[in-house]
């Protein structure tokens, strides 16, 4: 299988000639991009680096959008935390508030054990 396989990929993968034609082509463009050697290049530098001022704006985008996503969730975090450090006052003064009367409704039906305390 192994034997088959080499043979396969050989015959696909031999040289083959590309003719004069092909030839012919690279030669001309070869000549042409060396008779007018700045407008070659400069197309080239411009399509390499007319993207850099895209990726640029989006990378300082994506990172005012995060920050700002950031502050949001702290934001909401600290109000969150406010209300409940109120609830757990409320809840806390209405404890005490059932804890006073509980413990004075004992007193009141069971003196002995109001004097004992």
């Amino acid at each position: 299988m192994s034997e088959n396989l080499d043979k396969r990929l050989s015959a696909a993968l031999r040289p083959i000639d590309p003719g004069e034609d092909f030839t012919a082509r690279v030669l001309q463009r070869a000549a042409a991009e060396a008779a007018a050697p700045t407008v070659a290049r400069e197309a080239r530098r411009h399509s390499r680096v007319a993207w850099v001022p895209a990726a640029l704006a989006a990378s300082i985008l994506a990172v005012v959008v995060v920050r700002h996503e950031h502050a949001l969730r702290r934001d909401e975090g600290l109000a969150a935390r406010a209300q409940l450090i109120e609830a757990l006052r409320l809840t806390s003064g209405k404890l005490d508030l059932a804890f006073q009367l509980v413990n004075d409704s004992v007193g009141a039906r069971n003196p002995a054990q109001r004097g004992a305390s």
